[in-house]
């Protein structure tokens, strides 16, 4: 039987993601948001079947990490971009602690941050190297950025960082809604084992790659309530994001914790992280 048109494109797309893959694809636990937590700048979401996920932040400050030093004729400070949940670090821990949650510790993409438009101006005349530069982050700490400048700008460099932001923080994590519909992977799986697309092994299910891929598909198209989702589409591919495949092996495999858990039809939700 021929794939439906909108099916088959589904199919298509997932290949040009995964097909230039040398190995096979490996990600974090899938996240469940209908635990989402949030409470004084702080966002939980826990990984489906534990209590440790990660913690994002919605509310940051830039501190200073002490006076300005002495280095090679110049004026050097580092200001750090923190979470205000670690300022005092008693709000982090009693939200921590209340709900029982372990920390992931995922800190935003390294490109989240950058110097404002202002400083980097400001100290544009420094030499190639000492320019304002972004350094990575250390959880809970976003990021930091190093300034240098002479003797004579050192006022007005510290008269900035005490009025205004010289960091900014731009970063949406792709987060569903809490409301999101949950997809039971166990009879599609039961399907496809009976169809023999999908063998039973001691660690969960394996299968061709590419069995895998149109006969689910073909499934969702003539069993969609199987999907859930009045789009058959959505449903299928959150069945598939379940799987790691290997098109080079030519293997698609699902754990056995995996194929025990739901998987979410994702409602998109981003969340936001903004300073500056």
């Amino acid at each position: 039987m021929r794939l439906p048109y909108v099916l088959s494109a589904a199919v298509l797309g997932l290949l040009s993601f995964v097909a230039p893959a040398a190995h096979a694809q490996t990600e974090s636990p899938p996240l469940d948001y209908s635990r989402t937590i949030e409470q004084s700048g702080m966002v939980f979401v826990p990984y489906v079947g534990m209590n440790r996920g990660p913690v994002y932040y919605t509310s940051y400050e830039q501190v200073a990490n002490g006076p300005p030093t002495n280095v090679s004729g110049m004026r050097k400070v580092i200001v750090n971009l923190w979470p205000t949940a670690h300022r005092p670090v008693t709000q982090y821990n009693n939200f921590i602690s209340q709900n029982a949650i372990t920390d992931a510790k995922v800190l935003p993409p390294a490109t989240a941050c950058q110097p404002t438009e202002e400083i980097a101006n400001l100290l544009s005349y420094m030499p190639a190297g000492y320019t304002p530069k972004i350094l990575g982050g250390n959880y809970p700490m976003a990021c930091s950025l190093s300034l240098f400048f002479m003797s004579e700008d050192e006022a007005k460099v510290l008269a900035i960082i005490s009025a205004r932001p010289v960091i900014t923080l731009r970063a949406s994590i792709p987060l569903c809604d809490k409301a999101s519909q949950q997809l039971s992977l166990t009879p599609i799986n039961q399907r496809l084992v009976t169809d023999g697309v999908l063998q039973s092994t001691s660690t969960g299910l394996k299968g061709n790659s590419w069995d895998v891929l149109f006969e689910s598909s073909r499934l969702a198209q003539l069993s969609p309530s199987l999907f859930v989702s009045s789009d058959p589409q959505k449903g299928w591919e959150a069945y598939m994001k379940a799987f790691t495949l290997d098109l080079n092996a030519q293997t698609a495999t699902m754990s056995t914790t995996t194929a025990s858990q739901p998987a979410y039809i994702c409602t998109p939700d981003p969340l936001t992280l903004q300073f500056g």
